[in-house]
């Protein structure tokens, strides 16, 4: 029987290897479809921990997010200190990260290729959480919420000799004291200004038959930020998916399902995802197409709008409450392929979103159909376009680049708002 799953587990190593450019990244998501929920790639590692069994030895960068509204909130705060934007103002990538995932093979077999069972261990520096940052708002009780500034994943996996992988998570990322913009105190210090993120996760994927892979994940989170009298609140989450091949189309069928509690001080956000998907391997590409219903629900209470499109969270106005519930459903693609030559990649990739949403609170009710912007340059728009290099397998690197770029090409030295690529990312396997 155990030969059997290493069979199993052969062709689907087997599978992966003949798909170009597998390794995913948040610059190759982001140009190709916007989320990564229907294929295998690097990034998953932080929704589910157990799949860092799946990069051994593996390298990871990326030199931030060029976004024009980040560079203008920075301005608005530095004018709302200084009195002015300053001359000179740098308005270079945010957010930018690095990490490493490292295996060792412990199995008794030393003349075997299998190298299960394997030991993984890993670690990022510096990496936002997009899905814990959702609750945080820019503001609390009148002082500023900061940027935290430990930001550090932490990873510990192991594979068993059947190909089923287990893997733990933790994140943490705090500040007490100062808000730090690029290294500098742009605030006076102040013992009340402080945010807190503590996350732990444990996460399975394990071949259940032949030609399907199950993943589960579940996870806790611990949030705060403001003054230390404002008690941090705790979050919970869950995702599932399976991975069942489809010869048919040379690819897999990956129906999904998420839900998770977010929880901060005044704020609560419960999302729900029930989805199905496919990739498919072409000939020198990747394709693949997914569906998804949405149901949210988003709970603020002691918040008010301020200047500036902040949140301030009045601790003497709890009677006051917003609600806000959204029903919808998304379809997304993205399709890859070498173009060329073998190390380019051409990406292209769209996301639709549409949800029927309600609103309640001091403002009155109402409601309306929501569907995400058409293009503001984020990852939350209607559609991606990107490039790829890949050097022997070994090293890749993944760019957005800008949505405007064929049509002010022209313009590119004319101001200093314009660019040629929002994002870029860099990966390699050793």
């Amino acid at each position: 029987m155990q030969h059997g799953w290493l069979r199993t587990l052969g062709l689907s190593a087997g599978l992966l290897f003949f798909v170009p450019d597998i390794d995913a990244t948040y610059s190759r998501v982001e140009s190709m479809g916007k989320r990564a929920t229907f294929f295998m790639d690097d990034i998953s590692v932080f929704e589910n921990p157990a799949n860092i069994n799946v990069f051994p030895n593996f390298l990871i960068g990326e030199l931030g997010v060029y976004k024009q509204g980040l560079a203008d909130r920075r301005a608005l705060e530095r004018l709302a200190i200084t009195g002015s934007e300053g001359a000179g103002y740098n308005r270079d990538p945010e957010n930018s990260w690095f990490g490493g995932i490292f295996s060792h093979s412990i199995s008794r077999d030393a003349g075997s290729a299998n190298l299960y069972p394997q030991i993984s261990l890993g670690g990022a520096f510096n990496r936002i959480d997009p899905e814990l940052q959702a609750v945080i708002p820019d503001s609390a009780d009148g002082k500023v919420v900061p940027e935290s500034a430990t930001n550090f994943d932490g990873f510990l996996g192991f594979t068993f000799a059947n190909g089923g992988m287990l893997g733990s998570h933790i994140y943490f990322a705090v500040q007490e004291g100062a808000d730090l913009r690029s290294g500098v105190i742009e605030s006076i210090p102040d013992s009340d200004i402080n945010v807190k993120l503590l996350r732990g996760d444990l996460g399975l994927n394990w071949p259940i038959a032949r030609s399907v892979d199950a993943e589960l994940a579940l996870g806790t989170a611990y949030i705060g930020y403001g003054p230390d009298y404002i008690e941090p609140e705790w979050s919970f989450f869950l995702s599932a998916r399976t991975f069942s091949t489809l010869e048919i189309i040379n690819g897999e069928l990956v129906p999904i399902i998420k839900y998770s509690i977010l929880r901060a001080p005044g704020q609560e956000l419960a999302r729900f995802r029930l989805g199905c998907g496919v990739n498919v391997s072409l000939d020198r590409g990747f394709f693949w197409l997914g569906v998804e219903g949405i149901l949210d629900e988003i709970s603020t209470t002691g918040i008010t709008n301020i200047p500036g499109g902040g949140f301030s969270y009045t601790s003497t106005a709890l009677n006051i409450r917003n609600s806000e519930s959204i029903q919808g459903g998304a379809i997304s693609f993205g399709i890859e392929r070498n173009i060329w030559y073998d190390w380019l990649v051409l990406r292209v990739g769209g996301r639709k979103e549409i949800s029927y949403r309600e609103r309640d609170g001091s403002g009155g009710s109402y409601s309306y159909i929501f569907t995400n912007p058409t293009g503001n340059a984020t990852s939350e728009d209607h559609v991606g376009f990107g490039i790829g290099i890949n050097v022997e397998e070994k090293l890749k690197v993944d760019a957005v680049l800008a949505e405007d770029l064929l049509f002010t090409f022209g313009n590119l030295f004319s101001g200093p708002h314009h660019h040629l690529i929002s994002r870029i990312s860099a990966t390699y396997s050793f």
